[in-house]
């Protein structure tokens, strides 16, 4: 069996310009909100022919306030932007700064990636079963 590969490390300035992206782009608060939105959906399964209830607003919240984002950006999005080079990275802060940092009214619309949004879907889903075994 093979290990998988080793993540991608943003090379140069890339970490300098990959942390003013996300700063100015607020993808933070942009990533919370995707995450607020998809743990909304998942609130209910379908179980035995009736909406069964999985999480609470109140425990959907709690997970986004606890979720580390500093420990996520770490390992997924500086993996995901070091394929980005250096003159796209500084058009993408060009762009978000004309736009203040929002491509749509609420925020919500951002650059992501496979591995942003599997490696945070994951997380969200580990914890809402957590949450379903404390419960």
């Amino acid at each position: 069996a093979q290990s998988p590969p080793l993540p991608a490390v943003p090379k140069g300035n890339q970490i300098t310009l990959i942390g003013e992206f996300i700063k100015v782009s607020n993808y933070e608060e942009s990533l919370k909100k995707f995450g607020t939105n998809y743990l909304y959906s998942k609130m209910f399964k379908y179980q035995n022919g009736k909406n069964v209830r999985v999480l609470t607003k109140e425990q959907a919240e709690l997970i986004i306030r606890n979720f580390d984002f500093n420990l996520f950006k770490e390992n997924s999005i500086y993996n995901a932007f070091s394929f980005v080079s250096e003159e796209n990275l500084k058009s993408l802060i060009e762009f978000y700064k004309s736009l203040n940092g929002k491509i749509d009214q609420s925020g919500g619309l951002f650059i992501n990636n496979n591995v942003i949004i599997t490696n945070f879907t994951g997380y969200l889903n580990k914890e809402v079963e957590k949450t379903q075994k404390n419960n």
